[in-house]
């Protein structure tokens, strides 16, 4: 890529995360990107369609990647090292600010959709593997294979509901005090 259009697309980008943090979905316009970034108008609908491309590529660009476990951790440890990851994703402030949004746009706008249905599969792919191992090691019943999501859900809607309230509360004890829980909810004795 050719170093000016890396160097206004970078500006562009990094003026629309801004906007988003700090004003929310409504005050990133094209119109308030162009004058944070001073970059002009028209280089910006040459990167980006519309303003929903925009905002969709500013979540792609912010949005947590979840990485799988080592093959060599134990399965509950495979199971805390992704609620871990998901924790510090949700604890992250810019992400914590954005995830509302993204909820709200997802309803409003085709790009974000898609985005929040891409970032969906990914998760779910990752904790239905980890859950897979689980059951392998004996640690959980088949039974969260049968909707790995539903399950993936009860495990994560803790740390989620702290993130939304008040992300100071997502730190390691706690997280592991979900999983242990989790553990014993859907242990094969249970």
């Amino acid at each position: 890529m050719d170093p000016r259009v890396a160097r206004s697309h970078a500006a562009v980008m990094d003026a629309a995360r801004d906007l988003l943090v700090e004003l929310g979905p409504d005050g990133l316009t094209v119109d308030a990107v162009v004058a944070r970034s001073g970059v002009a108008k028209s280089t910006v609908y040459r990167h980006w369609k519309n303003r929903d491309d925009l905002v969709a590529d500013v979540f792609a660009d912010c949005m947590p990647a979840l990485e799988p476990a080592a093959e060599d951790l134990a399965a509950v440890d495979a199971l805390r090292d992704m609620a871990q990851q998901m924790a510090r994703s949700l604890a992250d402030p810019r992400w914590q600010r954005l995830l509302p949004a993204m909820i709200l746009l997802k309803t409003q706008s085709d790009a974000m959709a898609h985005l929040n249905e891409e970032m969906k599969v990914q998760q779910q792919d990752l904790v239905t593997e980890v859950f897979r191992r689980c059951v392998d090691e004996g640690v959980l019943d088949p039974v969260v294979l049968k909707d790995p999501e539903r399950a993936g859900l009860l495990l994560i809607g803790p740390v989620l509901a702290v993130a939304l309230v008040d992300g100071e509360g997502i730190d390691e004890p706690f997280v592991d005090e979900v999983v242990e829980r989790f553990v014993r909810g859907y242990s094969p004795q249970a």
